[in-house]
């Protein structure tokens, strides 16, 4: 199979999403434990990355995740575009460009509870007027490139200080010619990366990404349909995923609550709410118990996981995952592991916690 791995490493970016693994490494070990027309399974599916990889080997690939914007995000990495959609898009930012100061004037401006604590007026005006417009657009592919895109710059013109960072800073030279700028600067960056992306018509990849809690994962794919379970769980007490999409969540209108109770892992529930480490442990197991079912014997389950911290303890993930997987008669087949603290971009130098690390454990499922 031939593919751009560049090219795909800037696809993997067009929308921020925090701790994802890289788009080579899920390429890796998709080639590594499956063949072509297998199937692939994540249950975090966060921004899709294992689904493009999946596409690109001619996998059939599925997911779940209860975060809103990761279902759009993987929808949009794994987009068929035709040739129509391209054009039409080029119509809808050209026809944007032109005649954005007339669209503005017609604009309903958008609300809902503490909108103007996090962004400014300018902000306000111009989101809505660009939220207008993409309702107007008819096709569905079409639809979820333009609400990426939208998605991707929601933070930026916010007063939120930054994807990992959920405080309200001012921001200067927010005005209204500037915030169109960035719409439509993003837009045709990615409207011409999916112009370079041509995915081969194959007949075999079949991939959706499903909004569903994983501990119900059985109820959306097959049982015993799975070659390979690839995931990389949330990092407990590390990040809060409603948390700093949750503006995003609020302007495309989807429910926030569903995605913030359903979430495991976050530091609402170990540093907030104080939860034990076994709270944890227990969703993952539970997790875990639900993908067994869904899972071939002698499959394949690639955990990415770091190290976290809880209560003041160390959560040390490869003794922990190993422990888990162990109950469900998971053989380790394969490891390594990277220092968080020299790989992590997410996270400002100060608010790391030295010496964790990123495992990478291989398992398989034995009869």
């Amino acid at each position: 199979m031939h593919y751009d791995i560049e090219l795909l490493r800037k696809l993997d970016r067009v929308h921020p999403y925090p701790a994802k693994f890289p788009i080579d490494l899920a390429i890796n070990y998709i080639d590594k434990y499956t063949e072509e027309g297998d199937s692939v399974f994540d249950p975090f599916v966060g921004s899709g990355t294992t689904l493009l990889a999946a596409k690109v080997l001619k996998r059939c690939g599925s997911g779940t995740d209860i975060n809103h914007i990761a279902i759009l995000i993987s929808d949009f990495k794994t987009l068929d575009f035709t040739q129509e959609d391209l054009d039409e898009l080029k119509i809808f930012i050209d026809d944007f460009e032109s005649n954005s100061g007339k669209y503005i004037d017609e604009a309903v401006r958008y609300n809902y509870p503490s909108i103007e604590h996090w962004f400014c007026d300018n902000a306000i005006t111009v989101l809505s007027t660009i939220k207008n417009k993409i309702s107007e657009i008819k096709s569905d592919r079409q639809k979820v490139f333009s609400k990426l895109v939208f998605s991707s710059i929601v933070n930026t013109v916010s007063n939120q200080e930054s994807d990992t960072r959920y405080a309200a800073v001012e921001k200067p030279n927010l005005t209204i010619n500037h915030i169109i700028e960035i719409f439509i600067k993003k837009f045709k960056s990615a409207l011409n990366l999916m112009k370079d992306v041509a995915f081969e018509d194959d007949n075999v990849s079949q991939i959706k990404p499903f909004l569903q809690n994983a501990k119900k994962c059985d109820e959306v794919i097959k049982p015993n349909s799975i070659d390979l379970i690839l995931t990389s769980p949330p990092y407990p007490n590390t990040y809060d995923y409603y948390l700093y999409h949750k503006h995003r969540m609020n302007w495309l209108g989807y429910d926030v609550k569903f995605s913030m109770d359903a979430e495991i892992g976050s530091r609402r529930e170990f540093s907030s709410l104080k939860k034990p480490q076994e709270k944890f442990d227990d969703d993952l197991y539970e997790i875990f118990e639900a993908c067994n079912k869904l899972l071939k014997n002698n499959g394949h389950i690639v955990i990415v996981m770091g190290d976290g911290r809880i209560q003041g303890k160390t959560y040390e993930a490869k003794t922990n995952i190993e422990r888990i997987c162990s109950r469900l008669n998971w053989k380790l087949v394969d490891y390594s592991y990277t220092n968080l603290d020299e790989t992590s971009r997410s996270f400002q130098q100060s608010y790391r916690t030295k010496g964790k690390k990123e495992h990478v454990l291989a398992f398989k499922k034995e009869g």
